[in-house]
């Protein structure tokens, strides 16, 4: 097990070597596992969801998820792992009359904040991204002259709050499309040639949402105001023999507040798919979807730290 940073922090006198020695043999152990443990430190709520039973008399399950934030080992080895890059950073501070002791321990409150926000950027390693806070924390510690940490807390798990609730508004179309399967063909013969139209039409609708959900999950990133646009998905051409309109068509379109459509061939008019009548035309559609459908990955669905690794939450 290695040291509590509290234990090496809480010593009388403080012994800057020791502190070097100790902090400086852990580094390079837990230097590898810095992303999984800071994945770990930002799911906490969702890791440790304890039975009542476990909590001590009086402390709620806040209390003890905040106990944990602090105290946990994901936080110690981070703490750690960060040592010697918050001693060398205090040593900078030396000059404003605060001990080196108290600037440490107002470093090590910044490492806590900085893996509540961290991103997991490539190419960012957790202490160099963490640097910047841990410098924020000393010197409002400095300013004060106490630690900042409850208010800086707070601003920093709101970043931590938005990123997830991001990530939900990801996940929602999911809870409407996921239990979409595709019948056999047979049975979509049957279906299209014997079912009402508006059961066609909402079959065709279903699987659009379906197809544009997978696009969207399989894209690297999306522009921040995707949902204020038309959603599309690109087809190959296809022909359309219907009453309304005759002749070859590619492209499905949803625009914002509006419902699927088809484009016209060149000329790109909009012909919603609730206004199609003919029965073959509207399978040719269906069968359209399942083909893009086919050729997508089937890949799983991407974690919250997978997500906020492609989107750069």
């Amino acid at each position: 097990m290695y040291p509590a940073m509290k234990e090496l922090l809480g010593k009388e006198p403080f012994d800057v070597e020791e502190f070097t020695k100790v902090t400086a043999a852990a580094e390079q152990e837990i230097k590898d596992k810095q992303e999984k443990l800071v994945n770990d430190f930002q799911c906490l709520e969702s890791n440790n969801m304890l039975a009542m039973s476990h909590l001590r008399e009086g402390q709620s399950y806040s209390d003890m998820i905040a106990d944990l934030r602090e105290c946990g080992e994901e936080i110690n080895k981070l703490r750690l792992l960060c040592a010697r890059s918050i001693l060398s950073i205090a040593n900078g501070y030396c000059d404003s009359g605060t001990p080196l002791k108290e600037l440490l321990f107002a470093g090590m409150q910044g490492v806590k904040n900085a893996a509540l926000v961290y991103n997991f950027a490539p190419g960012i390693s957790f202490i160099d991204f963490a640097t910047p806070h841990i410098c924020r924390h000393i010197e409002e510690y400095i300013q004060d002259g106490e630690s900042a940490i409850d208010r800086l807390y707070k601003e920093y798990k709101e970043v931590l709050d938005n990123a997830k609730q991001a990530y939900y508004d990801y996940r929602h179309p999911e809870c409407n499309v996921v239990t979409y399967s595709a019948q056999p063909e047979k049975a979509r013969v049957h279906l299209f040639a014997t079912a009402k139209i508006g059961r066609c039409h909402k079959e065709i609708k279903t699987a659009a949402d379906y197809v544009e959900w997978r696009l969207v999950d399989a894209a690297a990133h999306l522009p921040d105001d995707y949902d204020e646009r038309d959603k599309f998905i690109r087809t190959k051409p296809f022909a359309v023999q219907d009453a309304l309109y005759s002749g070859e068509c590619r492209d499905f379109v949803k625009p914002v507040g509006g419902e699927w459509s088809i484009c016209t061939s060149p000329a790109g008019e909009r012909i919603a798919i609730s206004a199609l009548t003919d029965r073959e035309t509207l399978r040719t559609l269906l069968e359209q979807l399942l083909e893009i459908l086919a050729n997508l990955s089937k890949n799983r669905f991407r974690s919250f730290h997978e997500w906020r690794i492609a989107k750069g939450k």
